[in-house]
């Protein structure tokens, strides 16, 4: 298109999740003329896919509400969950500025609102952890609220978007609507009234086009321009340049869907995408032309195992189900590797991702990957599989048998390996405590557990994260590793791209899964990702602004 070659703005917004969102509003409050690019042809990204939940401590929502946080225990309790692996100077602008960039939004028109039921995750082992007041979800808001836009926001297929996460919880969990208010999802259906992330999105939209930013979708960005050693604006994949007079804010996502990028940075074989197949790690790319720092969080915690759900018509978007926090936490499900031995708490993901990394000498191989969900008839009549509603028939692609011996043999499990974990699993369930792994042990596993007491099984089992499997059918699906990326471009305490000499990149700034994750390290907490995404469009809208 030769009409865009040429045109200048002030800044340049590429990609158009929380971050690209957050920062393109930012610079346009503070009087900057933006330009917002989406490579897909719908907004949102991987925000849309999300929870939408804000994880920002010490902030002002929680003190009107008695609730008074400490911005030292609030930085003491990221340390921890960084596990070593954090920039001081970033996780510091983190918990320092996050308070101010959420109040700055309010002022905009964001609406968010405390998460109750939501602890931090390690609220009874980690220093300085809370057990509410934290975490922030979005107000439900209306479709209608993006205007002419209403139709070019990413709306996931056959999740549950018009609930919000307090909902979520206080329901049952994702995996349990038969105790969901379904007249209440099924008129906010009716009306377009959404939750979760898709909310997030279409309130940054609006706030967006009410100020006159300008949003393109179908334009993706594919090189840097640079004049006099400072990021000057973009050149599209159709050929085009846009100029920026303050810079370039790199806001892509990660390379989740570029299966070769993925595979060499994270080292897990068997990968599979949770986000749109347009996060090919364009920014890798684009910044590394220009001498960009990468840095990757080695034994990033926010590894998560799950499946893809088949395609049922054409224009049907990737649909990834987090196996780790739905499936994997409730009764009559266990993990096995080929051996048909389990290898962790299922219950609680994160004591899984450092089994998934252990490497075989001499097998020259990963004990643990592949791995597997087993589940039987119990599971399926009580719980929903694949966001199916319980008691509906499991799809055919799963597999199924009448023995797990016979499973076994259908998955490549070895049988003997799987019926006598089977039998030693079941005795820790009708015991109630997991000799092994400990499952069910973790507070966290148990916050929403209390409704799966009362399922009307018939044994009566002492430990709701425990759960027989001994009524056939038996079932079973390969499970795959996902993530939120552990490499990422190095940005300092402004969001600037770290230039190999150690010094900032003049006019280039990456914010969100684009940016390595230094400010909270290797540790995964509900909330850090947004929340520090938001933090970080604020802080390099500012920083622009400040510095031009």
């Amino acid at each position: 298109m030769s009409r865009e070659r040429g045109e200048a703005y002030d800044t340049i917004v590429v990609g158009s999740g929380i971050s690209g969102l957050s920062s393109a509003l930012a610079a346009t409050e503070l009087g900057q003329r933006v330009l917002l690019l989406e490579k897909a042809g719908k907004l949102g990204g991987g925000t849309c896919l999300s929870y939408g939940g804000f994880w920002i401590g010490n902030n002002h929502m929680a003190e009107q509400e008695g609730e008074a946080d400490d911005l030292e225990q609030v930085k003491t309790y990221i340390r921890f969950v960084a596990g070593g692996y954090s920039d001081e100077a970033k996780l510091t602008a983190y918990a320092e500025r996050a308070p101010e960039a959420l109040r700055f939004f309010e002022r905009c028109g964001i609406r968010l609102h405390i998460t109750r039921g939501l602890t931090d995750h390690y609220w009874d082992v980690g220093p300085g952890a809370r057990s509410s007041g934290r975490h922030l979800d979005p107000d439900l808001t209306p479709i209608a609220d993006a205007g002419a836009w209403r139709d070019k926001v990413f709306i996931p297929r056959d999740q549950p978007v018009e609930m919000t996460v307090e909902e979520v919880i206080s329901w049952g969990g994702i995996t349990d609507p038969d105790n969901w208010d379904w007249q209440i999802i099924n008129e906010r259906r009716r009306q377009g009234i959404l939750g979760r992330g898709t909310a997030v999105v279409v309130q940054f939209v609006r706030e967006l086009l009410s100020r006159g930013a300008e949003i393109r979708v179908d334009a993706g960005a594919s090189r840097l321009l640079r004049t006099d050693g400072r990021i000057a604006g973009v050149e599209l994949q159709n050929g085009g340049q846009i100029l920026a007079r303050k810079g370039v804010i790199l806001t892509t996502g990660g390379y989740d869907s570029n299966h070769e990028m993925a595979e060499h940075l994270e080292g897990l074989p068997g990968w599979l995408t949770q986000f749109p197949d347009t996060l090919t790690g364009d920014h890798l790319v684009m910044a590394g032309e220009v001498g960009a720092q990468t840095r990757t969080i080695h034994n990033n915690f926010s590894i998560f195992l799950g499946f893809h759900v088949p395609k049922e018509r054409p224009g049907d978007n990737i649909l990834f189900r987090q196996a780790s926090i739905c499936e994997m936490l409730c009764p009559h499900t266990i993990v096995v590797n080929r051996d048909g031995r389990r290898f962790g708490d299922e219950a609680y993901f994160q004591d899984l991702v450092p089994r998934l990394r252990e490497y075989d000498m001499k097998t020259r191989r990963h004990p643990n990957l592949p791995c597997f969900l087993i589940f039987d008839q119990q599971y399926a009549d009580a719980f929903s599989f694949a966001y199916r509603p319980p008691r509906t028939p499991i799809p055919e692609w799963v597999a199924r048998a009448g023995s797990v011996e016979e499973l076994a043999g259908l998955l490549g499990i070895d049988g003997a390996g799987l019926a006598a974990t089977v039998d030693r699993f079941n005795g820790f369930a009708r015991a109630g405590v997991d000799e092994d792994f400990k499952r069910g042990a973790a507070s966290w596993t148990l916050a929403s557990a209390k409704p799966w007491m009362d399922k009307g099984e018939e044994e009566q089992l002492p430990n709701p994260r425990l759960g027989t499997l001994r009524v056939p059918p038996f079932y079973g699906i390969e499970l795959h590793p996902s993530a939120f990326v552990s490499n990422g471009l190095l940005t300092d305490a402004n969001a600037q791209v770290v230039h190999q000499r150690g010094l900032p990149i003049p006019g280039l700034y990456a914010v969100g899964n684009a940016a390595a994750h230094t400010e909270y390290g290797i540790g995964y907490q509900a909330g850090f990702s947004l929340g520090s995404a938001m933090t970080f469009g604020y802080l390099a809208a500012r920083h622009m602004n400040e510095s031009n």
